[in-house]
């Protein structure tokens, strides 16, 4: 909802690049369709993206959550926040090793929790266990993940594949944007590599 920005911080440009297309472009490089989910649509019609509303309304990111898996065509679905610049795409393809026939989730577990917009979830299992906590009026976004089978990533394998530590950091404030911009500036080609 962007409170501590003040203004919609999806469509903030970073380095000159709405944040939203920046998060989108390097989603792309890992999957065949992307899909935003959002109850504004019309902001989002210049980015070449499926954009879906809420079927269910207040219940936060747990209902963008339920509207992204049930649109996707595929089963497994990477899922990402708008306000993630530096979402690591190695650290993705390791999750994917990870994602087993028996396994529904792949998530990182940091030092802060859970990282819920840097996992994969898969569709055919995450869905009607979503819909069960939303029915039973739950709103947390790991609320149903008793229903299913998590594997988590720990934070010292995330730390080899994320040196930096930027995997999972998001922009809430204009500070927070204007690092995000210094961090990305300072990169060389080649290691900015590692976020495109």
């Amino acid at each position: 909802m962007s409170t501590r920005m003040g203004v919609d911080k999806s469509l903030l440009p970073v380095c000159g690049v709405p944040m939203i297309q920046l998060v989108a472009d390097k989603v792309r490089l890992m999957g065949d369709e992307i899909i935003i989910t959002s109850n504004d649509p019309a902001k989002y019609t210049h980015i070449n993206a499926r954009i879906v509303p809420d079927e269910y309304k207040n219940f936060g990111a747990l209902a963008g959550l339920h509207a992204g898996l049930k649109a996707a065509i595929n089963d497994l679905v990477i899922v990402v926040a708008t306000d993630m610049p530096f979402i690591n795409l190695e650290l993705f393809a390791f999750m994917k090793e990870r994602m087993e026939p028996e396994v529904d989730v792949v998530i990182p577990l940091s030092n802060e929790g859970f990282e819920p917009f840097h996992a994969i979830y898969r569709k055919s299992t995450c869905l009607p266990a979503i819909e069960n906590a939303i029915l039973h009026k739950k709103k947390r976004i790991i609320s149903w993940f008793e229903m299913v089978k998590v594997v988590t990533i720990d934070t010292e394998t995330i730390l080899k594949i994320d040196p930096d530590e930027l995997a999972f950091y998001n922009i809430n404030t204009p500070e927070d944007r204007l690092l995000a911009e210094k961090i990305l500036l300072e990169k060389t080609p080649s290691k900015l590599n590692k976020f495109d």
